[in-house]
């Protein structure tokens, strides 16, 4: 199999580990793989480490990018990148506190397009269209987020 027909295969393997089927195409992995010529194995090595450092590029510069992405894939290493792009970007999420001590709301919008965020949300029966929390929804969430080890963004007062 000639190289560009490799670099085609190993683009169309990711490809199939998003949700929308199409994350990176062939020419932008051409220029990344040397084009030296070199055994189908060491060449295919080549072509999958400059595939992940392309994925490991565009998700340091987005997180939110992991969304495109199938929950697991068949590459532990994407995996992991993955799931600290996704730690990442729940680090990110801003939850607002509106309101006195009596009608206290937390919004929680950006934790709701969170990939993490919005797993927590929907295994406590919160739809997507949901916005804004009370008190005890939110410690609801708080002692979910505690339970599986991540750590919530502290609410802030706008």
């Amino acid at each position: 199999m000639s190289r560009d027909s490799r670099i085609h295969y190993w683009v169309q393997v990711v490809n199939t580990f998003t949700d929308y089927y199409y994350y990176m195409s062939s020419w932008e992995l051409q220029s990344r793989v040397d084009a030296s010529e070199a055994a189908e194995a060491v060449l295919d090595a080549r072509i999958q480490k400059s595939i992940l450092l392309l994925i490991k590029e565009r998700l340091d510069a987005n997180p939110a990018e992991n969304q495109r992405f199938k929950e697991t894939t068949d590459w532990k290493i994407l995996n992991q990148l993955l799931a600290a792009a996704r730690l990442k970007e729940l680090m990110k999420v801003k939850i607002a506190k509106v309101g006195k001590a009596s009608g206290l709301r937390y919004h929680v919008t950006e934790l709701g397009n969170s990939f993490y965020g919005r797993k927590v949300l929907t295994a406590l029966g919160f739809s997507k269209q949901r916005y804004s929390l009370t008190k005890e929804e939110f410690e609801r969430v708080h002692l979910e987020f505690q339970k599986i080890k991540l750590s919530l963004p502290e609410a802030v007062e706008p």
